[in-house]
């Protein structure tokens, strides 16, 4: 009877699916045992939204991963009962505005990928959807348009996704409960007033958030950003319960600003340099603090609720031992250069004592190279640390000085004492820095007689700040003489000397710093000049040669006419003249004239250089011509 039943449900659900035969062998109906039906089609099957024959009321339509390009006026008509359409990963370019016309009285919920180019949404607000409660739209261009409008009349509309759709700004809208904004491109300071219940802004651009007025608020997430700044007012955002702030840039977190109501925080792949727990959430169970660069811890003395501590991937060596680790049931310490030293050891014992914790992958360092934690033996060795062998004090009188005499010797086999220091309680002093090797100080601060003081002899050294105390009455004076001890005083003044004589070395290093340079200044300007005077001198030359030049081109010679005398030599062969061969060949011999003959009848005893009376020659021989 029960097959039967079996056999008569897929049978029936087979003829009453309303694809058509086209579709039936890459789609299915199904009714589930809950009683709800729905229509799936394979993925990568479908190019277009399936034919329906008749309308049949299914609750849900799931056209999930397939090609489907355009939504067109009719896709639904003939399946306007539907409830929910899962549109999701098809990279819709188009679709048309009366889409939903048919589906306003049925669609709860709808669930369309874009492909970033589809930049309206009048598609939702055309025809009124009373009863759509979920929408996620992914992959639309929504930069330019203005979601209070679009979202105003949606009043049973509870969960909006809207991711990777380009909004630059968190909307407010009045009825959503749960808003999910994730990978858009919302940037810069953000103060968050809002509505919401749960709020996503995951993979943005913001650096820096302001909580204010969020008293709904439960959970925010805003992982992958560029966070470099949180902050929020504990009292307005009182119902706050999970943040997630992973994937940022923040060096430190203040966990004193957080709401007592906090469960979960994550703080994962920051750059937190350490951690400060004494004022943490009351109801804190989970914190996560993984792959950051932690180096120490700070724990509070008071009460938590804490569970879960991932300290995984941090630079911790060596951790306090607290009572917090106790009531843990998750820790992680994988991935941190832990010392393997005796101050751990406590943490391999409640280990193994109560077996809660797994540790099997952790490990820490002995000698620069990993080990098992687990496996290490955590035996401490015993410490020398330095340690007081006689500390005396006396009242004494040196020349009109009254004050304590104090003595020590002190026992450091491993020379690690830094320093000492003495104190008095009443009235309060505190003295400076004493050297190790010093064994005796006179402290004259005030010292009376028949009075009762405490003293201390401080040791500071690697592993600790020690303090070996007595009560001294002076009720009995000792005189000495000055030269027998070694005066506070003296030291006090050694050190200003000291002082002094490091000023005066700084003040000569700054002097010759500053001749130097001075000095340098003077060498390249003794440079310039040189250079200066000689490029001078070489113009000066120059313009003298061009005055000399021009001068002679401007004189002008007077023209010489022959005279009618005949030169007495000018039977003389041609050969004895100064140049033949500048002589007109044209001329008969009977006219033949010397050039001597020219300028022997003038006074030219004024010409002087060789210039001027080859010149003129030359303006003879013109004139003969």
């Amino acid at each position: 009877m029960f097959l039967f039943l079996i056999l008569f449900i897929l049978l029936n659900s087979i003829n009453s699916c309303p694809l058509t035969d086209n579709y039936l062998s890459r789609c299915h109906c199904e009714i589930l045992t809950n009683g709800e039906s729905y229509i799936k089609c394979h993925e990568k099957t479908l190019n277009e939204v399936p034919i329906f024959k008749r309308s049949f009321p299914y609750d849900r339509l799931i056209l999930s991963n397939n090609n489907i390009k355009n939504l067109t006026r009719s896709a639904f008509d003939t399946i306007k009962t539907i409830r929910r359409i899962n549109l999701e990963n098809n990279s819709i370019s188009f679709i048309d505005n009366d889409l939903l016309r048919l589906l306003g009285n049925y669609l709860e919920e709808l669930i369309i990928t874009g492909d970033n180019i589809i930049n309206s949404l009048e598609f939702l607000t055309r025809y009124p959807l009373k009863n759509l409660r979920i929408l996620k739209l992914h992959g639309f261009n929504l930069s330019e348009v203005n979601l209070e409008n679009v979202f105003l009349n949606m009043t049973k509309l509870e969960i909006l996704s809207l991711p990777s759709c380009q909004l630059r700004q968190i909307p407010n809208l009045k009825n959503i409960h749960q808003l999910d904004l994730e990978n858009n491109q919302i940037s810069n300071t953000v103060h968050l007033s809002t509505s919401y219940v749960h709020l996503n802004l995951a993979k943005n651009f913001i650096s820096s958030i302001i909580l204010e007025n969020n008293t709904q608020l439960i959970s925010l997430n805003l992982t992958e950003n560029i966070l470099n700044e949180f902050s929020m007012n504990s009292i307005e955002n009182q119902n706050l319960q999970d943040i997630n702030l992973s994937q940022n840039y923040l060096a430190s977190f203040n966990f004193s600003i957080l709401n007592d109501q906090l469960l979960n925080l994550n703080l994962n792949s920051n750059r937190l340099l350490s951690l400060n727990l004494i004022v943490i959430p009351t109801n804190l169970l989970s914190l996560s603090t993984s792959n950051n660069l932690i180096k120490q811890i700070k724990f509070s003395n008071r009460y938590s609720s804490l569970v879960n501590l991932d300290l995984s991937s941090n630079q911790l060596k060596s951790i306090e031992k607290h009572f917090l680790f106790e009531k843990l049931n998750y820790l992680n310490l994988e991935n941190n250069p832990l010392d393997c030293s005796c101050q751990l050891e406590w943490l391999k014992t409640l280990i193994l004592n109560q077996n809660k914790l797994n540790a099997t992958t952790w490990t820490c360092r002995s000698n620069a190279s990993p080990v098992s934690f687990l496996s290490f033996d955590f035996q401490c060795s015993s410490i020398s640390v330095p340690r007081v062998q006689i500390f005396n004090i006396s009242y004494v009188k040196i020349s009109f000085q009254y004050g304590l005499y104090i003595q020590w010797s002190i026992i450091d086999d491993k020379n690690i004492l830094d320093y000492l220091q003495i104190s008095i309680s009443e009235p309060f002093y505190l003295s400076p820095k004493i050297s190790p090797n010093q064994t005796e100080i006179f402290l004259s601060n005030q010292i009376q007689l028949n009075q009762q003081y405490h003293l201390c002899l401080i040791l500071l050294h690697k592993y600790a700040r020690d303090k070996y105390c007595r009560v001294f009455q002076t009720d009995k004076l000792i005189i000495l003489r000055s030269n027998e001890i070694i005066l506070e005083r003296n030291e006090q003044n050694a050190i200003q000397t000291k002082d002094h004589i490091d000023i005066n070395l700084f003040i000569m290093l700054i002097g010759s710093c500053i001749g130097g340079f001075i000095t340098f200044i003077l060498i390249l300007t003794c440079f310039y000049l040189c250079i200066q005077i000689h490029k001078y001198k070489l113009k000066k030359n120059k313009d003298k040669t061009i005055s000399y030049y021009t001068k002679n081109s401007n004189l002008h010679y007077p023209i010489y006419h022959t005279h009618s005398t005949t030169c007495p030599y000018h039977h003389e062969n041609l050969s004895n003249s100064t140049d033949t061969s500048q002589i007109d060949t044209s001329l008969s011999t009977t006219n033949l004239k010397h050039i001597y003959q020219t300028i022997d009848n003038h006074d030219y005893s004024s010409l002087t250089g060789e210039s001027q009376v080859f010149d003129l020659w030359n303006q003879s021989l013109k004139h003969k011509r």
